[in-house]
């Protein structure tokens, strides 16, 4: 009789243990946040203010949160974040719309292709708001800021990544091996050759100490060369041939 109950005990676990596991393992369905539940439904702006974090005016350069809320998206999905721990940023969330991978600063005379999928990989808030406005081309950068630390100088700084004197590993400079002709009117023209003066001196020797990053056309008188500025700073006499000989660089 014992053995038979004992059967009968053991089939019986036997025959439910796959239905006990299967219950274990099952999740229940995944349930849908809506757009305004979620937003509604976050403690963050019980303490922070909404507005201060967002701008619906074009150009501003500050992040429009609410152009992407009234979207369809909510904060979680861009933001996974857990408490007061660190914020990150869904950056492949932003990909779906936006183009994020290359593109060209072309303010100035030397052209920047700027590689923000690279740096996406330091976050999106290493870099905005703090350093750059969200919208491209509304900061003005100038070499003078990043020699100074700032913009893209803030890591560019020899130290967390190479420094801004490597100007070939930004900007493209061979368009800039030609020579620039500057009128002048009685004496004569000068051709200065940018890739004569490159085999010798480098970038930063010039730029910006020196030359502002565009062409001086009528900024430069012999007077302030003779006071050693701008040529005058190597064309002494010592470092390189005088200004006061004249028909090195003016031609009739």
């Amino acid at each position: 009789m014992r053995w038979i109950l004992f059967i009968s005990l053991f089939t019986l676990i036997v025959s439910c243990a796959p239905h006990v596991e299967k219950q274990k393992v099952e999740k229940p369905p995944e349930r849908i946040v809506t757009r305004d539940e979620a937003a509604n439904a976050l403690p963050c702006f019980r303490c922070h203010s909404f507005p201060k974090f967002s701008s619906m005016e074009k150009g501003s350069g500050v992040f429009p949160h609410g152009i992407h809320r009234d979207t369809g998206y909510h904060c979680n999905q861009c933001h996974p974040f857990k408490g007061h721990s660190p914020i990150r940023i869904n950056t492949t969330l932003c990909a779906d719309c936006h183009d994020l991978k290359t593109f060209t600063l072309a303010s100035s005379g030397f052209p920047v292709k700027f590689n923000h999928e690279f740096h996406t990989k330091l976050g999106c808030k290493e870099c905005h708001l703090g350093i750059f406005l969200m919208k491209r081309g509304s900061t003005r950068i100038t070499m003078d800021d990043i020699y100074q630390g700032k913009y893209c100088g803030e890591c560019h700084n020899g130290k967390r990544a190479f420094p801004p004197t490597e100007c070939s590993r930004c900007h493209d400079l061979r368009n800039f091996d030609r020579s620039l002709l500057y009128k002048v009117e009685g004496i004569g023209n000068v051709l200065f050759s940018h890739k004569f003066h490159l085999s010798m001196f480098k970038c930063d020797d010039c730029h910006t100490k020196l030359f502002a990053m565009k062409k001086t056309q009528g900024k430069m008188t012999m007077s302030e060369m003779n006071n050693g500025k701008f040529c005058g700073a190597c064309h002494n006499g010592t470092a390189a041939t005088s200004v006061t000989e004249c028909e090195k660089c003016h031609k009739p």
